[in-house]
């Protein structure tokens, strides 16, 4: 059942769409026709009440609206690359809040900023996907597309027409795509979502985290707080059923998990941590195809590489660090926690957050399992290391896409690239050939210094 819009946004739409738009395809206009008859006339001023919200705000409320929404739709496709063409465009548009609010610069309205950027992406995955589909089916995904079209443009004339983005405007044009009976489309939840897994193709969530001793008087409370992002630090099918460690793995990561080397103590919890990081690549690799998600044999050691030398490079093999006499997650300027600094922002309803921060196996194998997806549907996906001819650029590419997002797959090759992205990927690469190279403890190199055990 599609949901009414206010008046305003449907004479957008005959404002700013070109008039042959209305005329190709099932007509969406019909379904917005029948909406505006069932709707009360919004009020004059309904778009422009309030003050644009904050930087914190509009990453929450466009990440509510956006994964609604893509979820929806990529549910109605029975092909995976028009869900992972989805994916594509959720996580950018997380990366996209992630980035508003790391960078200091002022933005005056983020919201409309936040919409601009993911629009781009979001409206042609819509239309094949409404070619993809019959005509009826089709309908309101067609008229949600022609209503961002047109909120869009409308925001060319600006406060001229003072039609601004607010986050009702966001609720009407999510409610066209959007069941009935759905809740609020920009309610923002931490909570595991397994249907959002089961739909880009992660299987079944993880199973659950357990919390670390180490945490037991110095636990961050809430588990994860959108405001720590701004603070200096580092088609439906059965879900195949989680995949726990075997018991000696899990004894392995449970020990780990409340340990905190000391200097004497690091030989020993280094080989623990590379045996847990091997574990944890092998069990992935498992429950990958068992979920219809498999690698491709060949790629395997280089899947196993990557994982060693992505710990590395993210966290030198750690989960806690000590400061200030109490023992925390270690988190990133960003708000990345843990041994594969895992964005919780950006992988919110994936994963539990919570988890995410307390538990070392949980963190490892959320971070194994998006390696092994950036690997396989994006380096391999779109041949990567076809282009040169050097497999060793799916590494470098997939770890690209691990730290900056999708959109960053290529951008170890440009030479223009920004210098701290460039300095970042060539770090990686040198941690990736060392571990290639059978050298993979000379992580234990990264406690000598200020960040050393104690």
């Amino acid at each position: 059942m599609i949901r009414r819009v206010p008046l305003l946004l449907v004479l957008l739409l005959g404002l700013v769409t070109p008039l042959q738009a209305r005329d190709t395809g099932p007509n969406p206009w019909e379904v917005l026709g029948e909406v505006l008859r069932k709707s009360k006339p919004a009020p004059a001023d309904a778009a422009r009440s309030g003050a644009p919200v904050s930087k914190v705000e509009a990453s929450e409320l466009w990440d509510a609206f956006l994964t609604n929404v893509v979820k929806r739709s990529a549910g109605e496709s029975g092909e995976s690359s028009r869900r992972q063409e989805f994916l594509f465009v959720l996580l950018n548009g997380r990366h996209d809040g992630l980035s508003m609010l790391a960078s200091e610069a002022a933005v005056p309205d983020p919201l409309r900023e936040l919409f601009l950027m993911s629009w781009e992406r979001l409206a042609p995955v819509l239309r094949r996907l409404a070619d993809d589909l019959d005509a009826k089916a089709a309908k309101p995904f067609r008229a949600f597309a022609e209503a961002g079209d047109a909120l869009k443009g409308a925001q060319r004339f600006g406060d001229a027409v003072g039609f601004r983005i607010t986050p009702e405007t966001l609720r009407d044009l999510a409610r066209l795509v959007l069941p009935a009976k759905a809740g609020d489309p920009l309610a923002y939840d931490l909570a595991v979502d397994p249907e959002l897994r089961r739909v880009f193709g992660f299987g079944a969530p993880l199973p659950p985290a357990e919390s670390s001793l180490l945490l037991s008087a110095s636990r961050p409370s809430p588990p994860f707080d959108p405001l720590n992002w701004l603070m200096p630090t580092a088609f439906a099918a059965p879900l195949a059923a989680p995949l726990p460690f075997d018991s000696e793995t899990a004894a392995l990561a449970k020990r780990l998990n409340n340990w905190l080397p000391t200097q004497s103590e690091l030989p020993a919890y280094l080989l623990e941590m590379r045996k847990l990081l091997l574990r944890t690549a092998d069990t992935t690799l498992n429950q990958r195809e068992s979920a219809g998600r498999a690698l491709a044999e060949p790629f395997h050691e280089l899947y196993r590489h990557l994982v060693l030398a992505t710990a590395w490079q993210e966290s030198c093999w750690r989960q806690f660090v000590r400061r200030k006499g109490k023992v925390q997650p270690i988190q990133s300027g960003v708000g990345a926690v843990g041994l594969m600094q895992v964005y919780p922002v950006v992988w919110r309803g994936f994963y539990d957050v919570s988890g995410l921060q307390t538990d070392v196996g949980y963190n490892g194998r959320a971070g194994a399992e998006i390696l092994h997806h950036y690997l396989r549907d994006y380096a391999i996906g779109k041949s990567e290391h076809s282009t040169v001819g050097d497999t060793d650029d799916l590494a470098r590419g997939t770890y690209a896409v691990y730290n900056g997002g999708p959109s960053h797959l290529t951008r170890f090759s440009k030479p223009k690239e920004r210098s701290d992205l460039r300095e970042i990927d060539d770090s990686f690469f040198q941690k990736y050939l060392a571990v290639k190279a059978g050298n993979e403890l000379d992580v234990g190199k990264c406690f000598t210094g200020p960040e050393s055990p104690h």
